[in-house]
């Protein structure tokens, strides 16, 4: 399969949102769900939003193969002030779809959502400690084991390297392929229990922190090159 590098465009919302899909069945802890798109949409929206880094792999069919959008935690006052009101207009959509019953019975959507967002606050809790997130990493199915991975990562560190990002991290849970992240250098920092919107905890699976300080890849590529 031949692909390309191209940068996120509102053209290739729905392949994202597809490539999301093939991976995470969001839709799985929702009731009958009509519109199942809008929890993808609301998704890759909030992850653009937030990302000035937003590389894709685009096949031969214009389709999205792989993803790596990253951000930079310091932007100043005025741009963060802009990302909370594209945030708020995401949020006031996919609560319009939930009150619609798009996403099947509202009270499950409610709970469901809802989780998302308090899960999400857990993941982000120690982000003052960073200077940039990926936010979103993802290679087709079709495309892992080739090394595409890679590509995206390095293009995503030359990325903070030119912008002076030192420090990035990224949050999971013990349910995704984790030890993937170890194969490119990350660390784990911190792992955490989930928080339902309730304050009980969800004990099914956990959250992890992972770390990676990007001078210290420099060190080490350096002595290997030494040591071979």
């Amino acid at each position: 399969m031949k692909v390309s590098h191209k940068k996120f465009e509102k053209k290739y919302l729905e392949s994202c949102m597809a490539l999301i899909k093939s991976t995470w069945l969001f839709e799985e802890d929702f009731a009958a769900p009509k519109h199942p798109e809008y929890i993808y949409k609301y998704y890759v929206l909030n992850c653009v939003n937030w990302s000035q880094h937003l590389d894709l792999l685009v096949d031969q069919n214009d389709q999205v193969q792989g993803i790596l959008f990253g951000s930079i935690e310091d932007v100043g006052y005025l741009q963060s002030f802009l990302y909370a009101l594209v945030n708020w207009k995401n949020q006031f959509e996919i609560w319009w779809h939930i009150l619609l019953g798009d996403l099947g019975d509202q009270k499950q959507a409610r709970k469901v959502y809802q989780e998302m967002q308090s899960y999400d606050r857990d993941g982000e809790a120690l982000a003052k400690e960073f200077d940039g997130e990926i936010n979103l990493f993802i290679v087709s199915p079709k495309l892992r084991g080739q090394g595409y991975g890679q590509q995206l990562m390095k293009r995503y560190l030359d990325f903070c390297r030119k912008r002076g990002v030192e420090k990035v991290f990224l949050w999971t849970t013990t349910d995704c392929n984790w030890k993937f992240y170890e194969r490119y250098g990350f660390q784990v920092r911190a792992e955490f229990a989930l928080t339902k919107p309730n304050a009980s905890i969800d004990t099914s699976e956990q959250g992890i922190v992972f770390q990676l300080t990007i001078s210290d890849l420099s060190i080490s590529s350096k002595k290997k090159s030494k040591e071979g």
